[in-house]
């Protein structure tokens, strides 16, 4: 007979290897002899939650917490089943008990922050998103790095290491980081040139595990948050003073299906400042193998106090349409000279704020690097997976209903909103050559996607 420590290795075991119905199995007879074992009590409440015995799994959980308060991840296990269960109260409060065990819990910051966020608590949520992610990608050597960032330190691209170079380069010229920083730069262009004849021509945007020796000369900066610019307590207006709101609402409400198109979006500060935010700050972290762009989100440095701002006046200015759906989410992504720009997709949420900041002078083909909106929503009974992930599926839905397309023309601080659920798409780009000329879009997401 298994000791009761190596029972429940088991059943920790059988969960992980996916077999749910086992771990259930070996936690409940573990929990017969012995009532009050907390880790069989953890092992049943996260199988139940994957099971969708979420009733069941809440009592678990919280016995398990009752009995074992000193153990962080159990207090993060039973926030996260608050905040799947949209009790966010509970939640925030279940992430504050595990961050007074354990301060340095990357995963509580984030999932407090995700907390925070969800209830429209937008500056409190940006300052637990950023202590998760000096966390997770401070500079070496001054914080333990997450196992689960590993993966983020062990591969890398040419599109990657382009960009970051650029970046280095234009703030290095500018005195944001210190002269010994060349050495980093330095290293990158090396690996970029190793990748390169490794590459042999091929796609740019492809990714590569980096050798042992390779991850040894990056350590100290790659995919690390090297440059913040400091933070701005941003007092003035972010939309255009002049925007005819009433005109936009009735424009975005009156179609079919409902966009709006919006020139001169934000106002002249604003556009400046939040250009200058996406140029400077280290945060490109993602870059996709299709298309080979970079990719920045809330939760890993793109919370600019300015967009917090635009969240709050779109919703006094624009009410029809985003009050009642808080911002859900947002990032930017960057691009290089030329890309084929994001594959067809819809987004979770009820309302798609899309808009672009880079100069119109940076354009070198005026017909691309648009939005390529379709007519129609993602089917509602659709999961996230195939309406965000699954092209050749969404190609087939807009050929079986006869769908039509609009292309809507790049042109800087051009804002475009639509309905979230509509399938769209980047029309090809190609920009001009250089850091500051890279396309840079802005999508934030407001409200829930209605799904049955």
């Amino acid at each position: 007979m298994a000791q009761p420590g190596a029972e429940l290795a088991q059943a920790i075991a059988a969960y992980q290897q996916g077999n749910r119905g086992e771990a259930l199995k070996i936690s409940r007879a573990i929990l017969a002899r012995e009532p009050d074992n907390s880790g069989a009590h953890y092992v049943l409440g996260v199988a139940q939650a994957d099971a969708g015995e979420m009733a069941e799994a809440l009592r678990a959980l919280k016995r398990a917490v009752a009995l074992t308060p000193e153990k962080a991840s159990f207090h993060i296990t039973l926030g996260n089943l608050y905040l799947n269960l949209k009790r966010d109260a509970a939640a925030a409060n279940a992430f504050r008990r595990a961050l007074a065990i354990a301060p340095n819990s990357a995963p509580a910051h984030a999932n407090l922050a995700t907390t925070l966020k969800r209830q429209g608590r937008l500056p409190e949520a940006a300052a637990e998103f950023h202590a998760a992610l000096v966390l997770l990608r401070g500079a070496s050597g001054e914080v333990a790095t997450d196992p689960s960032q590993h993966e983020t330190f062990r591969f890398a691209s040419r599109a990657k290491l382009a960009h970051d170079i650029e970046q280095y380069d234009y703030l290095l010229a500018r005195g944001a980081l210190p002269p010994a920083f060349e050495q980093e730069v330095a290293a990158h262009r090396e690996v970029h040139s190793e990748l390169e004849r490794r590459d042999a021509g091929g796609d740019n945007a492809r990714r590569h595990a980096l050798s042992d020796s390779q991850q040894a000369r990056l350590s100290g900066s790659f995919n690390r948050l090297n440059y913040l610019p400091a933070e701005t307590n941003w007092q003035e207006a972010a939309l255009n003073p002049a925007l005819g709101c009433r005109e936009v609402q009735d424009q975005y409400t009156c179609a079919a299906p409902p966009t709006v198109i919006i020139d001169d979006f934000l106002s002249v500060a604003s556009l400046a400042e939040l250009r200058r935010f996406c140029l400077e700050t280290t945060i490109w972290f993602d870059c996709k193998e299709h298309g080979g762009y970079l990719g920045a989100y809330l939760n890993e440095g793109f919370y600019s106090p300015l967009l917090f701002t635009l969240a709050r006046e779109l919703e006094a200015r624009l009410p029809d349409i985003f009050a009642g759906h808080n911002l859900a989410q947002m990032w930017a992504f960057k691009y290089g000279a030329e890309s084929a720009g994001t594959r067809l997709h819809a987004d979770k949420a009820a309302v798609n704020l899309n808009f672009w900041i880079t100069p119109d002078s940076a354009l070198e083909d005026e017909t691309g690097g648009g939005l390529r909106l379709y007519d129609i929503a993602a089917p509602a009974e659709w999961r996230f997976e195939s309406y965000n992930h699954q092209e050749k599926a969404l190609r087939a839905e807009i050929t079986r209903r006869g769908a039509t397309c609009r292309d809507i023309p790049y042109k800087c601080n051009r804002a475009v909103i639509f309905d979230s659920s509509l399938i769209h798409e980047t029309v090809p780009l190609r920009f001009r050559m250089g850091y500051e000329n890279r396309r840079i879009n802005v999508t934030m997401l407001f409200g829930e996607r209605v799904e049955v």
